[in-house]
């Protein structure tokens, strides 16, 4: 155990961020053992440093709608084999999110509003509307260790979309209040 311990140690040395570097590599995905699972080949994602403006940080994927449609088709043929995707879009769409959680295994699948933090590079520009980016959103930085998806689980979906997942910070749903004269 001892040899594990000054592993793990060794590990998280080699992952702490500098003053310095901290801006460039806040959105970084960085992957360290758990500390809560015997399992030594559990790993989970380390947590950014907190949003300047308070805001949560969200980790997944930048995903436009016809995408999510697309995974939710091919997770819909692993949780439910044999059965006919009904000709309704307006079924696959509603359900996507849930059909993926089941497939993959995930304890979270949300769609959020994020904002770039650092790079841009890897979103495509139809993830992007009014200067927000659609997440796939498979972690918060809120939520318990436990939670996190597994490296088999974000690889998934790193190839089915064909870009690299990252953190970024979540824009809060805007609530417009409709006033109606009586």
């Amino acid at each position: 155990m001892p040899s594990t311990a000054g592993q793990l140690e060794g590990s998280l040395r080699k992952l702490q961020i500098s003053e310095s570097d901290s801006q460039k590599t806040s959105t970084a995905v960085q992957w360290v053992p758990s500390k809560y699972s015997s399992d030594v080949s559990q790993y989970v994602l380390v947590k950014p440093p907190r949003a300047p403006c308070g805001n949560r940080w969200l980790f997944g994927f930048p995903i436009t709608r016809k995408e999510l449609y697309n995974l939710g088709a091919i997770a819909f043929h692993h949780v439910r084999p044999g059965k006919t995707l009904s000709d309704n879009s307006a079924y696959i769409a509603i359900n996507s999110l849930t059909f993926l959680e089941v497939y993959l295994g995930l304890r979270m699948c949300t769609l959020a509003g994020g904002k770039v933090v650092g790079d841009s590079k890897d979103i495509p520009s139809e993830c992007v509307t009014s200067g927000e980016v659609l997440l796939l959103v498979l972690w918060m930085d809120t939520e318990r260790e436990a939670t996190c998806p597994t490296q088999d689980q974000v690889h998934y979906l790193k190839m089915k979309l064909e870009r690299p997942p990252g953190w970024w910070v979540e824009i809060p749903v805007r609530m417009h209040i409709h006033l109606e004269s009586p």
